[in-house]
């Protein structure tokens, strides 16, 4: 997700700027200047298709809620339903800033 983060996912806020090929949507919740701010992913179920090639997508979802990564929806499903700009309620993955890894050493 890293890599992506900005060609293949969509600003939740600029409807202008849209990648071809993307995999989700990316919400940006700013921190004060106290707090970082807060980076989570939608990811569309194509995208994660494409995310997870070659590997079992539910195992490799299991794993991501296991590590925290991945919020589960209240159903107990791996996918979460969000209202997503410009298409509306939609089943998605729904990962949080944790994915993109530590900036500190730990």
């Amino acid at each position: 997700m890293t890599r992506n983060q900005f060609s293949r996912f969509a600003d939740w806020n600029d409807d202008r700027n849209r990648p071809v090929s993307m995999m989700g949507f990316r919400k940006v919740d700013k921190g004060d200047n106290v707090t970082e701010p807060v980076v989570t992913f939608y990811v569309l179920p194509s995208g994660w298709k494409e995310i997870c090639k070659g590997f079992d997508s539910r195992k490799v979802a299991r794993l991501c809620v296991d590590a925290g990564w991945l919020k589960p929806g209240e159903d107990g499903r791996t996918q979460n339903s969000i209202r997503l700009p410009e298409i509306g309620l939609k089943r998605v993955y729904q990962f949080n800033t944790q994915v993109l890894g530590s900036a500190e050493p730990e």
